[in-house]
């Protein structure tokens, strides 16, 4: 129980940096707000690392809630989340976005910035 919840979330959360990264960092180089260095890698990966925490925080917290409920409360994912709106309302959706924005985007600034760097390095076309 709960593989699916998780599969969507970790499905989700790749997407949502991998795309969102390149989005940002693409609109920064394209209006010459920055170069193409330290800074704007940096500035792209945590600015993704923030869209994706507001993505995937709803999904985070019906998946928790799915994954630790009894047998029987819930039928699926979808249910637990009408049940989680009708109870505590939208803002329970977000309850742990700031440490797991930290998380998220932590991991996004040491991933992008690295990934770019190891690009220099080795020059590759990517």
């Amino acid at each position: 129980r709960g593989v699916g919840t998780n599969v969507a979330r970790l499905s989700v959360c790749n997407c949502t940096e991998i795309v969102v990264y390149d989005i940002i960092k693409s609109y920064l180089l394209y209006k010459n707000l920055m170069n193409d260095n330290m800074p704007c890698h940096f500035a792209s990966a945590f600015s993704a690392g923030f869209i994706t925490s507001v993505v995937a925080s709803p999904i985070d917290v019906v998946k928790t809630r799915y994954m630790n409920a009894k047998n029987g409360q819930y039928k699926n994912p979808l249910q637990c989340a009408v049940s989680v709106m009708k109870k505590n309302g939208p803002t329970a959706f977000y309850k742990g976005f700031i440490p797991a924005f930290y998380r998220i985007a932590l991991w996004n600034v040491v991933f992008f910035v690295s990934f770019e760097q190891i690009k220099k390095v080795t020059k590759a076309n990517i």
